[in-house]
């Protein structure tokens, strides 16, 4: 889209009064100037713009300020723009000229759009710049060095976007003002600029799902952000040890490493960010037991250390961390026994110890964390009975697979019919009958009973399911008839039962299973 002759006219008759007003002395001259200025800038931006919806409507060449446009907002006592905010209005293009005439703007916002092409050198021209978001685009190219110019920013967000190539070395050169950095998902590469070290005023900090390697300098570098809250670097390919010192960061609150190549211990004065809520070290390579000085984060409210090679005892002053809501240590080799005070996580609703070596009872008293929703406990040495008191809460869903528990199955509640969606107790040494009551299980979809010694029949209730998808019974010392109702849930399509000793003809009434591929 090209500049109309209207406004190559507008532009030429601004000079010319602008230079007529000088000549005669007109004070006003060089402010009329900068407001119209701003009224070009906005309007040559524009022409890069494609607005399929016509929301930049109002804003019109003919005006003499642009303060009165949508979206704009201008200085009430200078009258200059200091805020473009176009967020969300399905703009694309490119974002080029027009936007460094603007040398009073304070906010540039174009987040959530369809921007494309490389991010424009010629923004660092705007010095009176604090706040640059431009995430959630499909802008492509590298990062330009010459925002490191920008040193009265404060937010800088180019997240959600198709940047590649390394962070330049010079965009952390003048940092000094800046709060808060985001480049997360894009596609860049190469290790963290050592220059970082320089932004002292960094509250939050997000490198997350990219292409970064190395080994960041801690000690010297992410260690010295002393004003750090939020610290995310996840799934990335970062590699290395953490070093101690974390604990110069106090005011952290959000700290999340999960899905790099990290490896040995955890800092040991981890446990010192007594502010920590929010805690991911998932998917590392970290190995050993785990600092007795994590129990001191008592507002912490979730904490993922799954899929790493830590070992060592389950930690017995876990219930210390009473803010807990989501637990997740799976995928480690964690052995001995969970402690009888689990029951003093009352916030806890989210809880997986799958993939360990956990031996021992699960302690009846965990049925009093009553607001769990998950509770997974897959492929550990647990034994004994189920609690019954598991079976009492409003859960919705229940692993226990693959471990040696014993016993019959827990009939359940009323709060748990309503409630379960997913029931997996296989690979057991239960025992008994399949309780009737699962059949009220309104809103069951996957219930696997498989690889136990049940040496029951099966109950004409499981005929009641309405939503069920999946039932896996194999192996289970079964035996008698199969219910001609089995199939009354429409949903069903996968039954198991192979490896029984089930007798008489298979129901016609399997037909009626729509929606089954796998028998």
């Amino acid at each position: 889209m090209k500049v109309d002759v209207g406004f190559l006219l507008l532009r030429l008759l601004l000079v010319l009064m602008a230079s007529s007003r000088r000549c005669m002395g007109d004070s006003n001259s060089e402010v009329s100037l900068q407001l119209n200025d701003d009224v070009l800038g906005l309007i040559v931006f524009k022409t890069d713009l494609h607005d399929p919806s016509s929301l930049l409507g109002s804003w019109n060449e003919d005006d003499n300020t642009p303060c009165s446009w949508k979206y704009v907002r201008c200085d009430p006592s200078s009258g200059r723009v200091t805020e473009l905010s176009l967020d969300g209005l399905g703009l694309s293009g490119k974002i080029g000229r027009g936007l460094e005439k603007l040398q009073n703007l304070q906010v540039l916002s174009l987040s959530h759009n369809n921007f494309t092409g490389d991010i424009s050198p010629e923004l660092s021209l705007i010095g009176s710049l604090t706040t640059l978001n431009l995430s959630h685009n499909s802008l492509s190219g590298r990062i330009p060095v010459e925002l490191g110019n920008m040193s009265a920013l404060r937010f800088l967000d180019l997240s959600e976007n198709s940047l590649s190539g390394p962070l330049p070395d010079g965009l952390f050169q003048n940092c000094f003002s800046l709060h808060f950095f985001s480049s997360a998902w894009n596609i860049l590469e190469g290790p963290v600029p050592a220059t970082l070290s320089r932004c002292t005023s960094l509250v939050g900090l997000n490198l997350s799902n990219n292409h970064f390697s190395g080994n960041p300098d801690f000690v010297n570098g992410v260690w010295s952000l002393k004003n750090l809250r939020s610290l995310d670097i996840s799934r990335n390919a970062f590699s290395g040890s953490v070093p101690d010192g974390i604990s110069a960061l106090d005011n952290l609150k959000n700290l999340q490493f999960q899905g790099n190549h990290f490896s040995g211990p955890i800092p040991a004065d981890l446990g010192l960010c007594q502010h920590l809520t929010h805690l991911d070290l998932s998917n590392n390579l970290f190995t050993g037991a785990l600092p007795e000085s994590l129990q001191r984060l008592s507002l912490l409210r979730f904490l993922s250390l799954s899929d790493n090679l830590f070992s060592g005892d389950f930690p017995w002053w876990i219930s210390n961390m009473s803010s807990l809501e989501y637990l997740d240590f799976s995928g480690n080799s964690f052995t001995g026994n969970l402690p009888a005070t689990m029951d003093q996580l009352k916030l806890l609703s989210y809880l997986s110890l799958s993939g360990n070596r956990l031996t021992g009872g699960v302690p009846a008293t965990l049925a009093y964390c009553y607001r769990l929703s998950a509770i997974r406990l897959r492929g550990n040495g647990f034994n004994g009975s189920i609690p019954q008191g598991l079976f009492d809460l409003g859960l919705e869903e229940i692993d226990l697979s693959r471990n040696e528990f014993s016993g019959s199955i827990p009939a359940g509640s009323s709060r748990l019919f309503e409630s379960l969606r997913a029931l997996d107790l296989s690979a057991n040494k239960l025992t008994g009958d399949i309780p009737a009551e699962m059949g009220l299980f309104s809103n069951l979809r996957y219930l696997n009973l498989s690889w136990n010694s049940l040496r029951s029949r099966l109950p004409p209730e499981l005929g009641y399911f309405q939503n069920l998808s999946v039932l896996d019974l194999r192996n289970s010392a079964l035996y008698g008839s199969i219910p001609e109702d089995l199939c009354d849930s429409t949903s069903l399509a996968i039954l198991q039962l192979d490896g029984n000793s089930l007798t008489g003809p298979i129901p016609d009434e399997i037909g009626n299973c729509s929606s089954l591929y796998l028998l």
